[in-house]
């Protein structure tokens, strides 16, 4: 083990700091005039660990002025950790009553690198920047040309960040020459440690213990201010991280009433979009129930015109009513009731002279008969439907006192529902019936010629046979032809419904 000297308590002191393995022991030594591998002052190690564990000092002469040397830990040792390494070079000063004459800070001629640039901002931090005024940068492991040209190697081997480091601490730097390139008798070896002692006694005044103690009263205050701001820093962290996670919270419960809420609405659409389809269905259902009602309704409409028709038709079979008045050839006016087969009747006047004919078939008797569709004969001895006389403009044929048929306007047409009714026919196809000429024919062809060619057969079977028929229902014959009749009219209306479609 190697027992440092003790401190001169009068004399100043030359700090050694650097990075660990940077040639700090190196060079105290070769400033020293001690060999390293005899009889070292202070021990280098071979090995990337410090050897330097605690400070070390050695008195040391510059031109018969006394210097303590201290030899510190390495920076950023891969052992100790950094305070450790501070505080001890913090003790070692503290133990500097005379104050420090010169920091040698020693780094090595190569690429200044983030580490190295790390490590002396460490260094100045923990001095104090009035420590630059007594700070010299010395160089170590520096080549033959670097170490001999130092143009050379100011010009062509520094980098913009050593160039900034050596001018923060007043342009003063240094060779600590290689001893195994040179030796201790040579010149070259001799020159670099003059220019070091230069530089070190070129300084004015000393780096005291008070600007150290003032310093670490800074950095005490500074790191307080520090631990509090970071203090603050964490309260705050802590209230966001408090506030972060209720918003996240808030968030958290809004992202899920809003997707709840979501899902209500696909599912309340999905209702209403199943009770749409379901009211759809229900109306197409009632679309179809609807055309099929209406096809229904339009033929039952259909069917019920078709029977009305029908009954219009067979209430419209009488004539005459019972109680319409005629006048048989021996001049007696009887009601039609009581006409008997073979009763001559008057049913025509011509030229003042009464016709009188014999009537020869009655069709049928019945009730409940409206006679609108018999036809009586106007003016001009044309056959027209009662229904369609016009009161003020239809003149017919009435007989006088004086037989004669003279033409008189219609003044009123009522209809009247009778219970009873009779249909019969004269051979002349006509009669005159409460005066009114009128033909024995209805709901048939407006002509009377050719009413009078269809009934032709019945006329001339009946001379031969008398018809004994006076029933309700209709005579054969007359129903033969109503039928035919009726027949034809439905198909011409059939026939007119598929032209118009």
């Amino acid at each position: 083990m190697i027992l440092s000297p003790p401190l001169v308590i009068n004399a100043p002191v030359i700090l050694l700091v650097g990075k660990t393995g940077a040639g700090k022991s190196t060079l105290g030594n070769l400033m020293l005039r001690t060999s390293e591998n005899e009889n070292p002052t202070f021990f280098v190690s071979d090995s990337f660990l410090s050897a330097t564990k605690n400070s070390c000092s050695a008195n040391y002469k510059i031109n018969e002025e006394t210097y303590n040397i201290v030899d510190t830990p390495g920076v950023f040792d891969t052992e100790d950790l950094d305070t450790v390494i501070l505080e001890e070079i913090a003790r070692t000063i503290q133990k500097c009553a005379y104050g420090v004459k010169a920091i040698l800070f020693v780094v090595e001629a190569k690429r200044f690198t983030n580490e190295q640039k790390e490590m002396i901002n460490r260094i100045l931090l923990f001095l104090g920047k009035e420590a630059s005024r007594y700070m010299i940068s010395v160089f170590s492991h520096c080549n033959a040309k670097q170490t001999k040209d130092l143009e050379y190697f100011k010009r062509y081997c520094w980098n913009d960040p050593v160039k900034a480091f050596v001018n923060s601490v007043g342009n003063r730097w240094a060779i600590s020459p290689n001893p195994d390139i040179f030796p201790p008798d040579d010149p070259v070896h001799e020159e670099c440690l003059k220019e070091l002692q230069e530089r070190i006694t070129s300084i004015d005044g000393v780096y005291t213990n008070d600007l150290f103690e003032k310093t670490r009263r800074e950095q005490e205050e500074n790191e307080r201010k520090a631990r509090e701001a970071e203090e603050k820093r964490q309260r705050e962290y802590d209230e966001l991280r408090r506030r972060e996670g209720e918003a996240i919270a808030r968030a958290n419960y809004e992202r899920q009433r809003v997707e709840n809420e979501r899902r209500a609405n696909e599912a309340r659409n999905r209702e209403l979009q199943d009770i749409k389809n379901t009211l759809r269905e229900q109306i197409s259902r009632l679309d179809e129930r609807m055309t099929e009602l209406s096809k229904a309704n339009e033929y039952l409409t259909n069917r019920n015109n078709q029977l009305s028709d029908e009954i219009n038709e067979l209430k419209n079979k009488s004539c005459f009513w019972p109680e319409t008045q005629i006048k048989l050839e021996s001049g007696r006016i009887i009601q039609m009731s009581e006409l008997q087969i073979g009763d001559r009747v008057l049913s025509n006047i011509r030229n003042g002279v009464a016709e009188f004919s014999d009537v020869y078939l009655i069709a049928h008797i019945g009730q409940l008969l409206l006679t609108t569709t018999h036809y009586v004969f106007d003016e001009n001895l044309s056959i027209i439907f009662a229904k369609n006389l016009r009161p003020g403009e239809t003149r017919i044929l009435v007989s006088d006192d004086g037989n004669r048929l003279v033409p008189v306007f219609v003044d009123n047409i009522t209809n009247e529902w009778r219970d009873k009714y009779i249909s019969f026919y004269t051979r002349a196809g006509s009669v005159i019936a409460n005066g009114v000429l009128s033909s024995c024919y209805d709901h048939c062809p407006p002509s009377q010629m050719l009413m009078d060619l269809v009934f032709l057969p019945v006329r001339w079977w009946t001379r031969i046979i008398p018809s004994t028929h006076r029933e309700e229902r209709l005579h054969p014959y007359v129903q033969f032809l109503e039928t035919a009749y009726l027949s034809f009219i439905n198909a011409m209306k059939k026939s007119k419904r598929l032209t118009n479609n």
